[in-house]
């Protein structure tokens, strides 16, 4: 399966992204690891003291964080926790990363600030939560104590207290507060107790089992009433029947999956060694050469190509959900016209007719399932460079998440026709020349 199912669905995969932010960190001095769920980077940021909570006037001397994506973190604990996600990719060092926080410490604080004076407007008294770095007021009516909570991004209630009754947290689908439509306290405080009955978080209501949503199904289609089929020759030649060893051979089998048709085609190009495509009404999905002995089958490529179930799996109990893969790739990653970006490879056997060989990550190391080429073919993708393999292409254009390129010789001459690449799958499995040594 060449570069295996994170290349075959198209989508940069997790395991990628925590090796763009992994390095990255590194860069910066900064340790990962990843987390329990053995998916999540998470680390700690040492800060050098320029990092102070902004109502007790303490240095904050480190703080405690987990990775989004593949250029932003986001703290665990209070107060960092209220910045919401950073960007450390932007910075070359650590200290700019430090200084960014500060930073963002004090721009929440002045915009706290702003907001405690136009709830004083309304003649609350306000405080400033140190832990959710959040303005608190509190309203009181004579039925109810109101506990109003007010950060940059909005203002909402959050917590009612009943008189002789008991206190409850205030259902999260209450909608916010716009100061600017209640004149005077008192228009505040009859809003508020005519909404105390929106306020209670629903009933927990019976456990109801949903009613699956049919979801698109990969079906092998017919083939047509005169076409010759392998069970047709079988049937007259039997099935020991040989191929000889260099006879072109192409073979075809459509499937049908969303009410769109595909088409598989695997071309025979010498012994057992095949080159497979899998065909939408755009153009290629898929596409790697292949042997037979390695080969899983033509429904579960498919299906791994289209992100379907494989029809003839076992089904099983239904899997867990799984974080949602980005379908962009972010634009500081992305390719420009006229970079030549390099693939590396890792030779594993050399022999005198074949080569296996294995990519490898950003970092060097291995990745993915191990691939055999014809040495000839294999020399004339793949050049030797500084005690390693390379395959290097130019990209010619960028447009509608995909890319144009051309393939570059040992001279670094363009070789054969342009070719089309999801840029998800470029960045899953090249880098920019200037970033590979």
């Amino acid at each position: 399966m060449g570069e295996g199912e994170h290349t075959i669905i198209g989508k940069i995969p997790r395991e990628r992204l925590n090796q763009i932010a992994s390095r990255k960190l590194s860069a910066l001095g900064i340790p990962v690891r990843l987390g329990a769920d053995r998916e999540t980077l998470e680390g700690e940021l040492a800060f050098a003291g320029r990092v102070q909570h902004p109502v007790t006037g303490q240095t904050i001397p480190r703080g405690r964080f987990v990775v989004t994506g593949h250029d932003h973190l986001r703290f665990l604990d209070a107060p960092l926790s209220a910045l919401g996600e950073v960007n450390f990719y932007e910075h070359e060092r650590a200290t700019g990363l430090e200084v960014s926080v500060a930073q963002a410490l004090g721009r929440r604080t002045a915009a706290l600030q702003d907001l405690a004076a136009r709830m004083r407007s309304l003649r609350l008294e306000t405080a400033l939560d140190p832990e959710r770095l959040a303005v608190r007021a509190l309203v009181k009516t004579a039925t109810h104590a109101f506990e109003v909570l007010g950060g940059p991004e909005s203002v909402r209630v959050s917590r009612v207290a009943p008189v002789g009754g008991r206190p409850f947290e205030v259902a999260p689908d209450f909608p916010t507060l716009d100061l600017s439509d209640f004149a005077s306290p008192t228009d505040l405080e009859i809003y508020l107790v005519a909404s105390v009955s929106r306020m209670r978080p629903a009933a927990a209501a019976p456990a109801l089992t949903p009613t699956p949503t049919a979801a698109p199904t990969l079906a092998a289609t017919p083939a047509p009433r005169n076409a010759l089929t392998l069970a047709a020759l079988a049937q007259v030649f039997g099935d020991d029947a040989m191929l000889a060893p260099n006879a072109m051979v192409e073979l075809v089998k459509e499937f049908a999956y969303g009410n769109t048709r595909y088409r598989f085609v695997a071309s025979r190009e010498m012994g057992t060694r095949f080159k497979g495509r899998v065909i939408g009404p755009n153009g290629d999905v898929w596409s790697d050469r292949f042997d037979l002995a390695s080969f899983p089958g033509t429904a579960k490529v498919v299906a791994l190509a289209l992100g379907a179930a494989d029809p003839g799996a076992d089904p099983g109990p239904p899997p867990a959900p799984a974080p949602a893969a980005p379908s962009e790739v972010p634009s500081h990653l992305m390719p420009h016209p006229g970079e030549i970006w390099v693939m590396s490879v890792v030779v594993e056997e050399a022999g005198p007719d074949e080569v296996r060989y294995v990519g490898t990550d950003i970092d060097g190391r291995p990745y993915g399932a191990a691939r055999v080429l014809k040495r000839s073919d294999f020399e004339a993708v793949f050049a030797q460079d500084r005690g390693g393999w390379r395959l290097l292409i130019q990209i010619d254009q960028v447009q509608d998440g995909s890319v144009i390129y051309r393939q570059l010789d040992r001279q670094r001459q363009p070789m054969g026709a342009p070719r089309k690449m999801s840029s998800a799958i470029l960045v899953a499995n090249f880098v920019p020349e200037a970033a590979a040594y």
